[in-house]
């Protein structure tokens, strides 16, 4: 029996819900005889934070262990061939589907309440028993480093470091653009575009909606960094993360491309399992990207001042957590308790 194109848009539809760079969906999909093809489109994701290609990689692997837990819960088993046309080809996995018996992983049911959620977290410890089955994710993948940062104190340092990505945002032009370009700022233009980012789900208080669409403006932005705003920026995202349960940093072994795509899987079996667990999730990885493209490209796109804040937010994370210039930093997060999110973002229809 051969898997239909009406069933490898339902498998999609859930394979989508995967997490990507401000939503950007760096995806496409073509059909090869049996085959499903995921394609890397370059064009939608062409941030500093996507160094040579990576975050588009993890999103990737993302999709892929969405597509793998929803085809077993449709009744295939995928087995998927990652890069058949090489590393520097677009196809990022090829993916063939056998028919099997039906079953649903556990984490199914939490494939489309999977999200990010920016507000305070209650700041209270995790329970030991939802600590290790975090831990058993890369354990029982067989891949993976989890690490998960705990004490009071180094939570703080975490959260000063993460939150000077946000000091970033609003001195680097590029990042700032490419930001501003993801936001989506009205019911209308989130059902005609149906990717970027819901302003809603940036947990914004009406007043501060309103200040932060006059930032949308560059030259206002580089006025008023004169007068220290990108500086004062972080103040608030430091308190917010403060607030976390938790830290944890997920790296890879190595850092070629398959690197990232394992990486992207292990990473949403670890997000899902969160989910599943009643946990409220935020990547904070912004500055993590930035630190491995100090090395993976030079630093190209960041000034001789933005390059020395990025490594003061090396120097400060390796103090607190065993990051290595040898690893893959797949993402850093912050998880704990709150209410329920604002908003979801929404994906595109998928129709091949």
């Amino acid at each position: 029996m051969t898997i239909t194109r009406e069933e490898l848009e339902d498998i999609l539809g859930y394979g989508v819900m995967a997490p990507s760079g401000d939503n950007c969906q760096p995806w496409d999909f073509t059909v090869e005889g049996q085959s499903l093809q995921i394609i890397n489109n370059e064009s939608r994701d062409t941030s500093l934070f996507n160094v040579s290609k990576s975050a588009s990689f993890i999103a990737c692997g993302a999709l892929l262990e969405n597509i793998s837990i929803a085809a077993m819960a449709a009744g295939y088993k995928t087995e998927a061939a990652l890069f058949p046309e090489g590393i520097s080809g677009q196809v990022v996995a090829r993916i063939s589907f056998q028919k099997t018996e039906k079953k649903k992983d556990k984490l199914f049911a939490y494939l489309d309440k999977r999200c990010t959620n920016r507000s305070p977290f209650k700041g209270k410890a995790l329970a030991r028993e939802t600590v290790s089955s975090l831990k058993a994710v890369t354990k029982d993948l067989g891949y993976g480093e989890l690490t998960l940062l705990q004490d009071r104190a180094a939570i703080k340092k975490a959260a000063a470091v993460a939150s000077l990505n946000d000091r970033l945002l609003f001195e680097n032009k590029r990042l700032h653009d490419f930001l501003f370009e993801h936001i989506r700022w009205t019911k209308k233009e989130i059902e005609e575009t149906r990717d970027g980012m819901d302003i809603d789900t940036l947990g914004l208080f009406p007043i501060e909606k309103q200040g932060f669409g006059m930032l949308a403006s560059w030259p206002l932005v580089r006025f008023m960094n004169i007068f220290g705003l990108s500086r004062m920026l972080p103040v608030r995202s430091k308190v917010i993360y403060k607030s976390s349960s938790a830290f944890g940093l997920l790296q890879m072994p190595g850092k070629t491309p398959k690197d990232f795509v394992m990486g992207g899987r292990a990473l949403q079996r670890i997000w899902l399992t969160a989910t599943a667990e009643g946990l409220s999730f935020q990547p904070t990885t912004g500055i993590t990207f930035l630190i491995q493209r100090l090395y993976m490209e030079d630093g190209s796109g960041l000034s001789p001042k933005e390059v020395k804040i990025v490594e003061e937010a090396e120097a400060g994370l390796k103090r607190i957590l065993p990051t290595s210039r040898d690893k893959a930093i797949i993402m850093l997060f912050r998880i704990g308790r709150s209410g329920p999110p604002k908003a979801y973002s929404l994906r595109r229809k998928v129709r091949l």
